[in-house]
């Protein structure tokens, strides 16, 4: 097990150091598609968002999404237009973290669907299984967690935007990294669903884990 965790890690220090330092193509829409799948810390995360978004509700799952997309093309335009920030890699390998550990650890949804008084619950589920949470506090979870997706989601884009050359065709380019990464948040969320289904959810819990354990080990390297 430590062999194999020492082996991701080094596999995913070199794909995700050379995934936003320019060394990968950056020429037009194809070459912005192909980015997500190639550079590996933000395969995981989107892939990841589209897991930890299948166990929650319709709504939300769509807000988590479309968050990331738009403020990743936010982040994009900043990054190309010159806006830099020294902490930016920093950021992406800590929402590598905090995808796994969302993931590892289980997933709760945020947003029931039933409600009874004050309170809302999942329909159907014991009162054990699903906290009594007030609407107030639903909400609170709520912006914390979407805002924190959008922070990072602009943590992505301004990396993909600044790492982008004059010369290249910036906005066909911005267009196929948004395309690539609704692949993939979309994949996860139809895998996520697909494992639920089957009762194989123990499957994103050991990806969540590994996921986390790559972030934490390219914060550390």
């Amino acid at each position: 097990m430590k062999k194999i965790i020492v082996v991701a890690g080094l596999i995913a220090f070199s794909q995700a150091a050379s995934a936003h330092t320019g060394l990968l193509p950056t020429d037009g829409f194809s070459h912005g598609f192909q980015h997500p799948f190639l550079g590996l810390d933000h395969f995981l995360v989107m892939l990841g968002l589209g897991l930890w978004a299948s166990s929650q509700s319709r709504l939300l799952a769509q807000q988590a999404i479309g968050v990331f997309l738009s403020f990743m093309i936010v982040g994009a335009l900043f990054g190309l237009a010159g806006l830099g920030f020294a902490y930016v890699e920093t950021g992406i390998l800590v929402s590598l973290v905090l995808v796994g550990i969302a993931l590892s650890f289980g997933t709760t949804p945020i947003v029931s669907t039933l409600r009874r008084g004050n309170s809302v619950r999942n329909a159907g589920a014991s009162d054990t299984a699903f906290p009594r949470w007030s609407v107030g506090t639903i909400n609170m979870r709520k912006a914390i967690i979407l805002t924190s997706i959008a922070v990072f989601a602009a943590m992505h884009g301004l990396a993909h935007g600044g790492e982008m050359p004059i010369a290249a065709s910036a906005y066909a380019y911005i267009t196929g990294i948004v395309s690539g990464t609704a692949v993939l948040h979309f994949s996860g969320l139809a895998l996520g669903l697909i494992a639920r289904g089957i009762n194989a959810a123990g499957l994103i819990r050991i990806y969540g884990t590994m996921t986390g354990l790559i972030g934490a080990w390219l914060l550390l390297a």
